[in-house]
């Protein structure tokens, strides 16, 4: 195990994506930021992470994160020093009902305002276009964003550590943050691995666990943590390599991975918990809803599957900026979306906590609004 600092400018809890991703930015900005990971950085639930890089929400300030992350992608080879394995494949969302389908229009007026230029409403014929294989019987249309797409989970998250650690930052793995100390002023120390490291700014990055962290703190952070599955199909093609394909009526989505298909669906009846073990039987329930959007998937076989945790907000918006306690600061909360805004977010938080002034207002993910009841749900959710 490395050894510790006896102090630090600032110390960040949990080596996902998105902590990796503040150190890199921090150590840009001219800190020199300790990161801790309890495990191996980014194999939670980002090495568990579908891999989808969207700007596609309901809510402006994702839109703008969004596409912020999806520029710093295009660019992080140049600036990061390897490959984040961008592939603009687009993300297409059908809808079988008129309800739906109006959401889906005013969510593209609200999306070209934030300048999301090349999202676009289409029909049911040219989803059929997009997806030959799909059945669109019962599909009224949907939306189509071509710049969206997939990135490498495993590829964002070492590139980040890398780069980090050549520009200053600490980077720490297998190392459990145990508690985190306080005195009047707010944060002032983080114990871990039996080492006390005295600093004025902890930022709890810590995805699903992150309330855990928080109660280390004596801070109530409202994320809980929810089982998602995703399984990969066997060697199988399609008449056309579709986009990240969406059908928001069931939430199931699937797109290419390797020389298969990756398959996935959320479970409403799925509790709360930290398990992380594959229920078989819920592919059962999956295969079900899949065959019927996707009939050609009746002759694919499955190769594997396996289980991650969305870190859930009450809102379905990530917490992002200092709690009560002073020096404190909250980085969580994603609801499936830490990946894709983990590029982002990690710019926008480390120019907040610089003094620069995020060029992003993240006054919407204010750890506040809770309290205030100023909250803004995030509907489009898979």
């Amino acid at each position: 195990m490395a050894e510790l600092p006896s102090s630090a400018e600032c110390v960040i809890v949990g080596g996902g994506v998105v902590g990796c991703s503040l150190a890199y930015h921090l150590a840009r900005a001219g800190m020199r930021p300790l990161l801790l990971e309890r495990g191996d950085f980014g194999a939670g639930s980002t090495a568990r992470a579908a891999g989808g890089v969207r700007q596609q929400f309901t809510t402006e300030v994702n839109v703008r994160v969004g596409m912020l992350s999806r520029q710093l992608l295009e660019q992080f080879e140049d600036e990061v020093g390897s490959t984040a394995d961008l592939r603009q494949i687009g993300y297409l969302f059908v809808a079988s009902d008129a309800e739906q389908m109006a959401q889906f229009e005013r969510n593209v007026v609200m999306q070209h305002a934030a300048g999301l230029d090349d999202v676009r409403v289409v029909s049911a014929s040219e989803v059929s276009e997009l997806v030959p294989d799909l059945n669109v019987a019962d599909l009224i249309g949907g939306t189509f964003c071509p710049t969206d797409g997939l990135a490498g989970p495993n590829e964002v998250t070492s590139g980040y550590v890398s780069a980090a650690r050549r520009l200053g930052a600490h980077v720490v793995e297998d190392v459990a943050v145990e508690t985190i100390e306080s005195d009047p002023r707010g944060a002032c120390a983080v114990v871990a691995a039996g080492s006390r490291i005295s600093t004025r700014m902890v930022v709890n990055c810590a995805g699903p666990h992150a309330g855990v962290v928080g109660a280390m703190a004596g801070i109530d952070v409202p994320v809980k943590p929810f089982r998602r599955h995703v399984f990969i199909t066997e060697s199988f093609s399609l008449a056309r390599d579709p986009p990240f394909t969406v059908d928001m009526r069931t939430s199931f989505y699937f797109h290419p991975e390797g020389e298969g298909l990756m398959l996935g669906m959320s479970d409403p009846a799925e509790p709360s918990s930290f398990d992380t073990n594959v229920d078989w039987t819920f592919l059962e329930h999956l295969v079900e809803h899949a065959t019927e959007r996707l009939p050609a998937l009746e002759r694919a076989a499955i190769k594997t599957g396996w289980a991650g945790l969305y870190e859930v907000s009450p809102d379905n918006q990530a917490i992002v900026g200092e709690s009560q306690l002073p020096g404190f600061w909250l980085c969580c909360g994603f609801s499936g979306h830490g990946f894709m805004q983990a590029p982002a977010v990690g710019l926008l938080l480390a120019q907040q906590i610089t003094g620069v002034g995020a060029q992003i207002d993240l006054s919407p993910f204010s750890p506040e609004r809770f309290a205030r009841g100023e909250t803004t749900p995030e509907t489009a959710v898979i």
